[in-house]
């Protein structure tokens, strides 16, 4: 289905080329190994609001996007084969890390909740801003090279240069707001099933990890 995006866009208005990076952004972002980053994180960095750990991710992901987009468009840059393996490999490995992450420190969390009275009282705006922004913006761009967009980037060179880098812009501030409106969806789930969701994204994130690092080794 990919190959429509290269052939197609020398005959279509800048707001269809738009629609097709927009619409293709969205789906990308329901892939599974993105959804279970990105609410793994919201369900770990419960002060945080979950828009932002979501949307950093897809900030994450759009800057791996973006540079790899611009080396094949401007430079006509040749990535390795080997590059797509090495991606996913990497994506199985960040599952896996923050799945535990959840699941080993949930507890040394709830007891320092219990025995603070907060489980941020004492943290500064900085590391505040650091946890989540950091963390959630590499695991983005680990993302970035993995997956269904490693191939997108690879069949938009056979378009001209401007309807690629337009698609391209789009195709990343879509996958920004969608990442961005999943978390806070998932937070509302959350809320209404707190443990048993947070446990759920944890225990299957680790698992997809797994199954990952597998299939590519």
């Amino acid at each position: 289905m990919f190959e429509f995006i290269g052939h197609s866009f020398a005959d279509q208005p800048m707001i269809s080329i738009i629609a097709i990076g927009i619409l293709i952004g969205i789906g990308h972002s329901f892939e599974i190994d993105h959804i279970l980053a990105v609410t793994t994180l919201v369900s770990e960095k419960k002060y945080a609001a979950p828009w932002k750990i979501g949307s950093s991710w897809g900030i994450g992901h759009s800057i791996t996007t973006g540079v790899i987009g611009t080396l094949l468009l401007f430079l006509d840059v040749k990535l390795p084969g080997s590059l797509y393996e090495v991606g996913e490999i990497a994506v199985g490995i960040t599952l896996i890390y923050i799945g535990l992450k959840y699941l080993v420190f949930k507890e040394v969390r709830n007891t320092h909740k219990h025995k603070h009275g907060s489980e941020f009282g004492h943290l500064n705006p900085m590391q505040k801003l650091s946890d989540w922004n950091v963390t959630s913006v590499l695991v983005g761009m680990i993302h970035g090279v993995a997956g269904s967009g490693f191939l997108i980037l690879l069949l938009i060179t056979s378009s001209e240069t401007m309807d690629g880098v337009l698609f391209l812009s789009s195709f990343c501030i879509s996958i920004i707001v969608t990442m961005g409106i999943v978390a806070q969806l998932w937070k509302k789930l959350q809320g209404i099933h707190e443990k048993g969701m947070g446990n759920i994204a944890g225990v299957v994130s680790i698992i997809a990890g797994l199954l990952l690092i597998v299939e590519y080794i």
